[in-house]
């Protein structure tokens, strides 16, 4: 009776596994990818600096022998022109760079990449132990409730650095959560950060992580780091040995060095500095009014603080009655009400610890920097922070949805389809 009860398990496990491992991630990549292209509706990327940046690389070279008119934000030194910003989403071109030629729209490789993010959303959803059901929903609501779909199909430069870095990032987590090699966590982590300087101050998630794995070994605890299912002790009760943390945390280190200091280098090459970045040597930049104080000032704080939770539409005469500021964005409270059931997860387990640390750190530069994010829907360096909050989310949550986050999950739908309108129909404010 057992070998029978067996064997019918059997074919209904391999139900479970196609449409859990293969059904769903294939369409929630599909939907995703035939939306953000519609949304898209043909335009090419502005700020395109990746493509010629990648095809600089393939031709041996760090910078452009020559200063495009419409891209702004190069810096011309010892002869050639040199893209700003962190390297990591011109490595990841390369090969359709290779393939296709400096023609290449990056737009595609943004919706592509931006559609891939889902479908590992949902994969941490379910290593996370939510069940089928809800973890589809929050696929959807990181796909679709979120500033993440604007950012996917717009492919600038400023966004699709954001879409690189989140795919890297949800790499990095579920390597974490699958006890992967810690010298590739590293190397994961590592990525996202020349993808977006400031998720390096993330590195507390991985430092509990490895505190978490640690414990977890010296007890024989198999569960995954972050699990739903199991009621993980405090902190404060589950540290682990030092020599142990440092034994698995130096691999890590290693690994997150590798990329980190492959930037410091490209930047000596480039600029004869390790630590210049370039950003101070755009021409004119430092006189423009917002950067008065400098790059980064307390002055700022106030200003941010309203973009990120405060900020709302504008109204405007006729249909639709309200638009969206392209230039200032939108309250993260408006576009993804669901985060703020992130404040349920207050146990304090490694993760949860790890995960707020690193959100709270990774909100200073952005505080503190001058820049309000230029053209967006939304606020857009929110998404250095979405992978942990949206995880938090999940967490606050405890794998059911209540009909309050069924109301929140509507309103930040609605308000997103408004603001893709926007994208679509041109109605900027």
């Amino acid at each position: 009776m057992t070998l029978d009860a067996d064997r019918r398990s059997e074919p209904a496990a391999d139900r479970a596994e196609l449409v859990d491992g293969v059904l769903i991630p294939t369409g929630l990549f599909v939907l995703a990818v035939a939306v953000y292209a519609w949304l898209n509706n043909g335009r090419e990327a502005q700020l395109d600096y990746f493509v010629p940046l990648a095809d600089a690389f393939l031709h041996g070279r760090l910078g452009l022998t020559e200063m495009p008119g419409n891209l702004n934000e190069l810096v011309p030194f010892n002869g050639l022109a040199f893209v700003v910003y962190p390297p990591m989403p011109a490595i990841v071109l390369l090969p359709a760079v290779l393939l296709f030629g400096p023609g290449f729209d990056q737009a595609w490789a943004s919706i592509l990449l931006g559609a891939a993010n889902v479908v590992v959303m949902h994969v941490l959803l379910r290593g996370m132990g939510t069940a089928r059901r809800p973890a589809l929903v929050l696929a959807l609501v990181f796909a679709f409730g979120t500033i993440v779909w604007y950012s996917a199909q717009a492919g600038s430069a400023w966004h699709f650095a954001h879409v690189v870095a989140t795919f890297f990032m949800l790499l990095a987590i579920r390597a974490c959560q699958l006890d992967a090699r810690a010298g590739l966590i590293g190397l994961l982590f590592g990525a996202a950060v020349i993808s977006r300087l400031p998720l390096m101050l993330a590195a507390p998630f991985f430092m509990a992580y490895i505190a978490d794995a640690a414990h977890r070994e010296a007890t024989s605890d198999r569960t995954v780091f972050g699990s739903l299912l199991v009621a993980r002790p405090p902190a404060r009760d589950a540290r682990p040995s030092l020599r142990r943390f440092i034994d698995l945390g130096t691999p890590l280190a290693a690994g997150a060095a590798l990329p980190l200091v492959g930037y410091l280098i490209y930047n000596y090459m480039r600029f004869e500095s390790p630590l210049q970045t370039g950003y101070a040597l755009i021409p004119g930049l430092l006189q423009e009014t917002q950067y008065r104080d400098g790059f980064f000032s307390i002055v700022n704080i106030p200003r941010k603080l309203y973009a990120l939770f405060l900020s709302a539409p504008a109204q405007v005469d006729g249909f639709p009655w309200i638009g969206s500021r392209h230039l200032g964005g939108l309250s993260i409270v408006l576009t993804t009400p669901l985060f703020l059931w992130s404040i349920r997860a207050r146990r304090p387990d490694w993760f949860n610890l790890g995960a707020w640390v690193s959100v709270a750190l990774i909100l200073i530069p952005i505080l503190l920097h001058a820049d309000a994010g230029g053209e967006q829907f939304g606020f857009r360096y929110a998404q250095d922070l979405y992978p942990f909050l949206f995880l938090l989310t999940a967490r606050g949550l405890q794998g059911r949805i209540s009909l309050e986050a069924w109301i929140a999950i509507a309103i930040g739908v609605l308000i997103n389809v408004w603001g893709m309108g926007s994208t679509y129909f041109d109605w900027w404010v």
